[in-house]
């Protein structure tokens, strides 16, 4: 008996591997990793990534609760018009902040201070 619910069973298994497949390669055919500026702005993540790991690298800082979103957006638009030019740049110095809050560039570093709200 347990022969016969096998070969029934194969193309039920069969169809949920493929649909695994299927999302997974959906997934992976959105730009999570974009490589230039105009796959961050169709991918709409990137600014959103940013925010996230600022406020989170920024709570309990030396900002209030309140100061930490302008802080972080005006970090995250003096990072984007700084590397305008240079996707890869960009994307090196924010996988650097992420990686280590602490290990900011000395020209970073000047541009960030100026974002801190008074």
């Amino acid at each position: 008996m347990l022969r016969k619910n096998k070969p029934r069973n194969r193309p039920l298994l069969l169809a949920i591997v493929l649909l695994g497949i299927t999302l997974f390669a959906a997934s992976c055919g959105s730009s999570n990793n974009p490589t230039t500026w105009a796959q961050a702005e169709a991918d709409g993540t990137l600014e959103e990534n940013f925010m996230r790991s600022c406020t989170q690298a920024n709570v309990g800082g030396g900002l209030t609760d309140l100061q930490v979103p302008s802080y972080c957006g005006c970090a995250f638009d003096a990072l984007a018009n700084l590397y305008s030019e240079d996707f890869q740049l960009f994307r090196d110095a924010e996988s650097r902040l992420r990686s280590d809050p602490t290990d900011i560039d000395p020209s970073l570093r000047q541009l960030f201070e100026s974002c801190v709200p008074q």
